[in-house]
């Protein structure tokens, strides 16, 4: 009898335990920009840049309606720009890895759940690209990214927040923003950082 009460106590705890984890794959759209901060001068914010974003995340019940959430996801990020008739357009594409604390709220088993996350992020440049167009004239050339002045900084830190819907099928949709507290920039009186709101269609495959 004991040993059936163990056993039975064990594949219990099992259950609820890989009940609390799912993998989420999920793909959306960024509305990007950069905003540029030169000792003295007022920031300047570059105009919205859409781009891909896509990845997927691991959800960890952490006990009642809480939940952690790291995840791998591709970024695309960027800004344009106009200036003295000299358009620009910056494409950045970084590998992301945010770790979110969040909350679901059950409405109903039939409505779903709505949810909350915040949590801090990491990420690492892998490409970018510049387009630069002056009287017609278009000019394409690739991002460096290193340690000198003239390149940007591949490493890319900061904080998002994230609002969503979950239908009772795992289906959801969320909206977020991402604040870039790492400057790109190598020389010391230039901050120059990433940003981006973003909005992002998945589904959670539950364990």
């Amino acid at each position: 009898m004991k040993k059936i009460v163990l056993l039975a106590a064990t594949a219990a705890i099992a259950q609820t335990g890989f009940s609390q984890i799912s993998i989420d794959p999920e793909v959306g759209v960024n509305f990007a920009n950069t905003r540029l901060k030169m000792d003295g001068q007022d920031a300047i914010t570059g105009d919205s840049k859409t781009a891909f974003s896509g990845g997927v995340g691991v959800n960890i019940g952490l006990g009642g309606d809480f939940y952690l959430r790291p995840g791998v996801y591709y970024q695309g990020l960027g800004s344009k720009s106009e200036l003295l008739g000299v358009k620009n357009d910056m494409s950045l594409h970084y590998l992301r890895v945010p770790v979110n604390v969040g909350y679901n709220y059950k409405i109903s088993p039939s409505a779903g759940s709505i949810f909350a996350e915040v949590g801090p992020y990491v990420g690492y440049a892998i490409a970018g690209q510049s387009k630069t167009e002056l009287l017609g004239v278009e000019t394409k050339s690739d991002i460096d990214f290193g340690d000198k002045a003239t390149e940007m900084k591949p490493l890319d830190y900061g904080v998002n927040f994230a609002l969503g819907y979950e239908s009772p099928w795992g289906v959801y949709l969320k909206g977020g923003y991402g604040l870039g507290l790492a400057t790109m920039s190598n020389v010391d009186d230039v901050r120059y950082t990433n940003n981006q709101f973003n909005i992002s269609l998945g589904y959670r495959i539950k364990f």
